[in-house]
């Protein structure tokens, strides 16, 4: 090899040992020990750029680093989002609705990027002929799995998000068989969360256009097996898109309140996504005489 290319190579990655080392991106690198959603919020947003930055230097490992976390914030904005709905507050609700999908749209480009270093046919996921893109998703190899989870993970939370633009939902179905390849590559990525995907592709729809609750609840009982029921957002999901559609109220509140009464340290080094689960639930839970009748519950009792 060139002296010259290993010297800068070598340099290279000092330099991102240096900036990863400092104040910031050594706490986002230790992110998901921080059970303070505030922290985690605000070490995501300070350091989204200087992700941006060190990404543009190719590191691969670094660019999915990125895509998750800008996922990873616009979930903290989605949250704002639904705060607002909630109190309201439509003015404040569009915006953060805003954000949170150019910042999903960003996380998606810095996912295909990844990606189409292993297919270049991932530039242009959205409207690559669809054989193509078949053909690409069959020749991607497990060290794929991760980014291939945060681009469709992407760009599923950004459809979800604007479900009255008929063009974005057409792209539901590349989504669907981009998870599909995730299980099929590593179902274990991200506590299996591609698991959760189909666990809202089943639970969120109705039975008329392919839902059906018992496939949602199939996929996050598979995410406990995986996480031996220490990852709480499956407890989340089941109250929401098993639990909600069947209308079992009782399996809705114990759901969420099993979370609520959990231990702080349940899952021992992810301490930031049992606080998250906890404050979706309290939120959730809040929402129960919203979701389900109660007043012609209480007539049919009697």
């Amino acid at each position: 090899m060139n002296n010259k290319i290993l010297c800068f190579r070598l340099t290279s990655l000092l330099f991102i040992i240096s900036l990863i080392s400092g104040c910031g991106l050594s706490k986002l690198s230790k992110i998901q020990q921080e059970s303070d959603l505030v922290v985690v919020e605000t070490t995501l947003k300070k350091n989204l750029k200087t992700l941006g930055r060190l990404s543009k230097l190719g590191n691969k490992s670094l660019i999915v680093k990125t895509a998750r976390a800008y996922s990873s914030y616009s979930g903290f904005l989605e949250d704002r989002m639904e705060e607002a709905g909630m109190e309201g507050d439509f003015e404040t609700e569009a915006e953060m609705r805003m954000q949170a999908i150019e910042h999903y749209k960003i996380s998606e480009k810095y996912a295909l990027k990844a990606l189409s270093k292993s297919d270049k046919n991932f530039k242009n996921v959205r409207t690559v002929a669809s054989e193509v893109f078949e053909r690409s998703l069959k020749r991607l190899k497990k060290k794929d799995a991760e980014p291939l989870f945060w681009a469709a993970y992407a760009i599923a939370r950004g459809i979800s998000l604007q479900k009255d633009d008929p063009m974005q939902v057409i792209d539901l179905a590349r989504v669907e068989l981009m998870m599909k390849r995730v299980l099929e590559l590593d179902e274990y990525i991200y506590y299996g969360s591609a698991h959760l995907f189909y666990a809202v592709y089943f639970g969120d729809r109705s039975p008329a256009i392919g839902g059906d609750p018992e496939k949602a609840k199939e996929h996050i009982d598979r995410v406990d097996e995986i996480n031996e029921g220490k990852f709480l957002m499956t407890k989340l999901y089941l109250a929401r898109y098993y639990a909600y559609p069947k209308q079992d109220i009782d399996l809705f509140k114990n759901s969420l309140q099993t979370i609520l009464d959990a231990p702080k340290d349940i899952f021992p080094g992810e301490q930031a996504a049992t606080s998250l689960a906890k404050s979706r639930a309290k939120r959730l839970l809040g929402q129960t005489d919203m979701l389900f009748d109660l007043d012609l519950e209480a007539e049919e009792d009697d």
